[in-house]
């Protein structure tokens, strides 16, 4: 694995793009990691917003490796920043087609509301507007391959002091490809304060998930975090299908312990109450 800095980066990388914004509360996010020092942080990198969020708000931020398995999505990372840096502005997708041709392709996606689409009766053939108690959990329905919000950017682009705060801590940023549970062959036990994980699929009741997570959690200093988003969509039409509760499942499984506020929209996995 080779850890990267934005010039190198954007040489190197590119490719089809998934995400380029988030629809989480990164101003949460920011909050929940400035609550005690974050030195050294291991983050899925997704769109970037959420590293770039971390990076800002995090107190005696020494490193932040941002990691994911798709070369395109570091691309984008380092593109944003650079552009940051360059124009102390976030880009829009289009403003980094045209920064970098050919490096980065994808298909916006459509977010439209629930209540302007039908579903196909696939018995009949029929056009049914969707059921209620589908309509009444969620309000939205995208459609297409990348997630580009309508107000593209993250949530503290129009402040001043925090945009100025991640510009200064750019030469922090490192980026490299490989999956986030393959970090322990590559970082070393308890070198880590925060891990932030984002879009995980967990498999509650595999062995090999927990043999993963627990090899994880080893990286973490003593009083160190794993973050992971709660996703409300993830528990798709109430059939229990939800990561986040099995992410709980595997945690308290290895003896971590597992915070969880009512209205946070973030769990917290905690390095304390780890088993020896």
């Amino acid at each position: 694995m080779e850890k990267m800095k934005i010039h190198k980066a954007l040489k190197r990388w590119g490719g089809f793009v998934r995400y380029y914004d988030t629809t989480e509360p990164l101003f949460e996010l920011a909050a929940l990691v400035s609550a005690q020092p974050c030195r050294d942080i291991l983050a899925c990198c997704g769109g970037g917003n959420q590293s770039l969020t971390i990076l800002g708000a995090a107190n005696g931020v020494r490193s932040l490796c941002a990691v994911d398995t798709n070369a395109a999505q570091l691309f984008v990372l380092a593109a944003k920043a650079s552009f940051l840096k360059e124009r102390n502005s976030f880009p829009s997708f289009q403003q980094l087609l045209q920064g970098h041709p050919g490096k980065i392709m994808a298909v916006r996606k459509n977010i439209r509301p629930l209540a302007q689409v039908h579903l196909c009766h696939v018995p009949t053939g029929k056009l049914i507007a969707p059921p209620r108690e589908l309509a009444e959990k969620y309000n939205l329905v995208m459609d297409g391959e990348m997630f580009i919000l309508p107000k593209s950017g993250p949530s503290w682009q129009r402040d001043p002091s925090f945009m100025a705060r991640v510009r200064a801590r750019l030469d922090c940023l490192n980026l490299a490809q490989m999956d986030i549970f393959d970090s322990p062959d590559h970082f070393k036990k308890g070198s880590v304060d925060l891990i932030y994980l984002s879009d995980i699929s967990w498999q509650e009741k595999l062995a090999y998930y927990q043999s993963k997570l627990g090899r994880l959690a080893d990286l973490l200093k003593p009083g160190g975090r794993i973050v992971s988003y709660l996703d409300p969509g993830d528990d798709f039409m109430g059939q229990g299908i939800s990561p986040a509760r099995m992410l709980v499942h595997q945690a308290r499984e290895l003896g971590l312990k597992v915070n969880k506020d009512r209205d946070s929209k973030y769990l917290v996995v905690e390095r304390n109450g780890r088993k020896q």
